[in-house]
């Protein structure tokens, strides 16, 4: 057996910022007229996350462009206490997210980006990670959003006013502002992040910087959604223990700044009813960002469960597995291992999404495989890959391989995995972009 690369998903610990890591730690390097864009799932993630890198772009004489997946129209509980209603229907929930647009003008004027540089696309909140999922066949009718009822972007003012809730949609979107900006630097939210969206936006950013090959931008990471994070107690934002990171960096924020990115908070005013503490808590002395190294699929690759039910649903019940993916001549194999064992019924869901050089991305299949396991016996379900696939159990191990050929031979692999217990996602693979070597 071959040397194997693992990534763990640890519980997420956090490290002390000055303690842990030391050098390992980089000062961000602002140079002049930097022409940055900023990716954000929500109105205020990009105030949360970067309000101090901002202000340093823009006191360096460079350009800040801010690019908004959703418009947030999906936040049902503050929204409630905000307009104080219990009952609340489509109409409303469109009113929601034009009000998260207007308060992301104003918390982003008050640190001195012009309104023109700003970009709403509108696509559905708590709905991207879905569309990536399964919205990507020509003929697809578009995702239908719970709360707003909209299958198309509802919003007048925004920059993809009428475009259907489709994959290609929001790729096309993303990849024709990449182009027409050419950032030398992008962020964007990780793919660790316990928010839907914001592990979706990595997704459909990722794959549009690799369609596009004439542009080479730095990628930088920052953090929103993690377990106890930020810490409340501490003067600085600390680092975590993600498995795929390849440097971390910090700015620091002087008072005046910090001054600034509260007050930039506190625009989000239909947010803040809920969670103001929360909020406030991102206005430290730092802000911290990551780059990721490169996953290669050169021999074998390992890759641990992040806890869903943790993350999303807050409950303490998990059930680690780790999936490792191997070259077997002309196929990739799969291995999927059970930490512990489950007395439930269990689903499986696995997706491969190929990309390969000249191909489009929406055009390349899109393998989704449902596995079924109930009293030890294992069964495929609507499997849309259409050779043969031959999959077994072997203890707490399932194993299946797929033909290279039929992923088109790609250059790199979207992976993830999950597994569901009672119709409840319990853990998940965060889908890594894997290089093939």
């Amino acid at each position: 057996m071959g040397k194997s690369r693992v990534f763990k998903s640890l519980p997420l610990f956090i490290l002390l910022f000055n303690f842990c890591f030391g050098e390992d730690i980089r000062n961000f390097m602002i140079k002049e007229n930097e022409k940055i864009i900023i990716f954000a799932p929500h109105p205020d993630d990009e105030i949360l996350g970067c309000a101090g890198l901002i202000q340093k772009i823009i006191n360096n004489m460079g350009k800040v462009y801010i690019v908004y997946l959703t418009n947030g129209d999906h936040n049902q509980i503050p929204y409630r206490i905000y307009e104080k209603k219990i009952i609340l229907n489509p109409i409303d929930y469109i009113k929601l997210g034009e009000i998260r647009r207007k308060e992301s003008i104003e918390a982003t004027r008050s640190i001195k980006i012009n309104e023109k540089d700003l970009i709403f696309l509108g696509y559905p909140d708590y709905g991207t990670l879905k569309i990536w999922e399964n919205y990507w066949r020509e003929d697809d009718k578009p995702f239908k959003s719970f709360l707003t009822r909209a299958s198309y972007v509802p919003y007048k003012e925004n920059y993809s006013f009428g475009k259907p809730y489709v994959s290609k949609s929001i790729l096309d979107d993303i990849e024709k502002i990449i182009k027409e900006i050419k950032p030398t630097k992008i962020f964007i939210t990780s793919n660790y992040d316990t928010n839907v969206d914001h592990r979706a936006l990595y997704n459909f950013v990722r794959i549009a910087l690799l369609e596009i090959q004439e542009i080479k931008p730095e990628v930088f990471i920052y953090l929103i959604h993690f377990k106890n994070y930020p810490q409340r107690n501490s003067e600085k934002l600390l680092i975590l223990n993600l498995p795929s990171v390849s440097e971390w960096y910090n700015i620091s924020l002087d008072n005046k700044e910090i001054q600034k990115k509260k007050v930039a908070i506190e625009c989000f005013k239909s947010q803040m009813v809920f969670r103001k503490n929360w909020f406030m808590s991102f206005a430290k002395e730092n802000e911290v960002f990551y780059k990721e190294i490169d996953v290669t699929l050169d021999e074998n690759l390992i890759i641990e469960s992040e806890k869903e039910a943790e993350f999303e649903n807050y409950k303490n019940l998990s059930y680690p597995f780790y999936v490792m993916l191997k070259k077997e001549n002309s196929f990739l194999k799969i291995e999927f291992v059970h930490k512990k064992k489950i007395l439930y019924p269990v689903n499986y869901t696995f997706y491969l999404y190929p990309f390969k050089e000249g191909i489009e991305f929406s055009k390349t299949p899109k393998i989704k495989i449902n596995l079924k396991k109930e009293k030890e016996v294992l069964t495929g379900l609507n499997v849309n890959y259409y050779r043969e696939l031959k999959y077994e159990k072997l203890k707490d191990k399932i194993t299946f391989k797929i033909k290279f050929s039929d992923l088109n031979y790609p250059n790199y692999l979207f992976f993830s995995a999950n597994i569901r217990i009672g119709g409840v996602n319990y853990d998940f693979v965060p889908w890594e972009v894997i290089k093939i070597e």
